[in-house]
């Protein structure tokens, strides 16, 4: 994220570097908001619980502006 915000800064050549990071922001935060899911259990899935939003937002992630494939 760094390195494109600084190419981005310096008028260099920036949207691979930031297709990068977007790429492995929202796939770790889908991993890791799948974690939680799997921490609670059955009670991950329910709307009690702020984990499952989590997740649904970690997931938009990887779909949102374009597609992580």
């Amino acid at each position: 994220v760094y390195n494109a915000a600084r190419l981005k800064n310096a008028g260099q050549p920036f949207l691979t570097k930031a297709a990068m990071a977007k790429l492995y922001a929202s796939e770790m935060a889908q991993r890791v908001a799948s974690l939680c899911i799997d921490l609670h259990g059955g009670y991950g899935f329910t709307k009690e619980y702020p984990v499952e939003k989590l997740y649904r937002d970690a997931k938009i992630g990887t779909i949102y502006e374009g597609t992580s494939n």
